[in-house]
C-alpha cells in the first residue's frame, strides 16, 4: 500500500465524504428522537435515505480514484515512482472501505448516543446490526463502482456502468419501499435489488434471518473488489 497515494486520495475526497457523514448522521439523530421507529428509522432511513446517500459518495470517490486518475492525466505523475499498479489499486481499494467503515462507525456512535438521550427504545444490539448491514450495502455498491473505475480509464464511461448500475439499484430500492406503506403489487421489484439483501425489518423484530443474507453482498464486494484490481493491474494505461 501506498500512504502518499492514501493521504493524497483521503484529501481529495474529504469534503464529499465529510459531508455525506454528516448528513447521515443528523438524519439518523433526528428521525430517532421523533420516536417513530416502525416507520421512519426503519423502512425511511435505512430502507431508502442510507443506500441512497452513501451511493453519492461512492459513485463520487469511487469514479475519481482510478478511472478519474487515468482521465485527467494524474495517474502517468503517480506511476513514475516506483510503485506497482497493484499498489495503486490495493491503496485505493482501503481508502474506500476504510471511509465507509468510518461513515457507519460514527453513525452508529449518532445512534446509540441518540437512543440513550432520548430513551428512542432501541436496544444498543439492533443499532449496531443495523448499521452493520446498512455498510454491507455501501461496500457492495463500493465494489460496483470501483471495478468499473478500474475497468476504464474514463471517467463517462465508468460512470455510464458503474454509477448507472448503482443508480438503477437505488431506484428500485425506493420504489419497492412503498410496498412498505401499503402500496400492493411492488413486493417484487424490491428483488430486483441487491438493497433487498439487508433485511432491517427482520433486524427490528431482533430476528437471525438477516445475516445469511448478508453473505450476498459480501460476495459482490469480494468479486468486484478482485475483478477490479485484477483488470487495472494488467490492462494497457494511456500514460
Amino acid at each position: 500500500m501506498s500512504f502518499p497515494l492514501l493521504k493524497q486520495t483521503f484529501k481529495a475526497n474529504f469534503s464529499v465524504w465529510g459531508l455525506t457523514t454528516l448528513i447521515m448522521s443528523i438524519l439518523l439523530g433526528q428521525l430517532m428522537a421523533m420516536k417513530e421507529t416502525v416507520t421512519l428509522v426503519g423502512p425511511m432511513f435505512y430502507g431508502m435515505l442510507a443506500p441512497a446517500l452513501v451511493a453519492l459518495f461512492v459513485v463520487i470517490a469511487g469514479n475519481r480514484i482510478l478511472a478519474g486518475q487515468v482521465d485527467q492525466g494524474s495517474m502517468a505523475y503517480i506511476m513514475t515512482a516506483p510503485i506497482r499498479r497493484t499498489t495503486v489499486a490495493i491503496t485505493q481499494m482501503v481508502y474506500m472501505i476504510g471511509s465507509l467503515i468510518a461513515t457507519y462507525g460514527i453513525m452508529t456512535v449518532v445512534a446509540v448516543a441518540v437512543n440513550h438521550l432520548v430513551d428512542a427504545g432501541f436496544k444498543t444490539a439492533v443499532l449496531v446490526n443495523l448499521n452493520f448491514g446498512a455498510f454491507m450495502v455501501a461496500l457492495a455498491f463500493a465494489g460496483i463502482m470501483f471495478a468499473a473505475s478500474a475497468i476504464f480509464n474514463r471517467t463517462k464511461y465508468a460512470m455510464g456502468t458503474g454509477g448507472l448500475l448503482i443508480i438503477a439499484f437505488i431506484l428500485l430500492a425506493i420504489i419497492g419501499s412503498f410496498s412498505n406503506y401499503g402500496v400492493k403489487g411492488l413486493d417484487a421489484v424490491q428483488n430486483l435489488t441487491i438493497v433487498s439483501l439487508f433485511d432491517f425489518k427482520n433486524i427490528m423484530l431482533e430476528g437471525s434471518k438477516w445475516l445469511p443474507k448478508l453473505a450476498g453482498l459480501a460476495g459482490v464486494a469480494v468479486a468486484t473488489f478482485g475483478i477490479g484490481t485484477t483488470v487495472f493491474a494488467k490492462k494497457d494505461l494511456p500514460l
